[in-house]
């Protein structure tokens, strides 16, 4: 009768162990998929930063654009007034 409680606390000993080693298993990882998350956390926000700073630049490149348009059409304007002024008063 002695053998058979020994027997049980030396099975449950080593799955206690078992499982000690399974649980340090899963808790590296789930580390390792902690640091995989923050590493896409910290790639994704810098994607996004450069993102914002290139729609910025084309907001800007574009209102820049648009100034540099008016001002053309309104030399345009003022040319083909002249112009027309030059073929009605010879």
């Amino acid at each position: 009768m002695n053998v058979n409680p020994v027997s049980t606390e030396l099975a449950l000993l080593q799955r206690n162990a078992e499982l000690e080693s399974e649980n340090k298993k899963v808790k590296k990882e789930l580390l390792n998929q902690k640091l995989l998350l923050f590493e896409y956390k910290a790639a994704s926000e810098a994607k996004l930063e450069e993102a914002k700073i290139r729609e910025e630049n084309l907001i800007k490149s574009n209102n820049e654009f648009k100034e540099e348009m008016r001002k053309q059409s309104e030399l345009t304007i003022k040319l083909l007034q002249e112009l027309f002024q030059k073929q009605v008063n010879p």
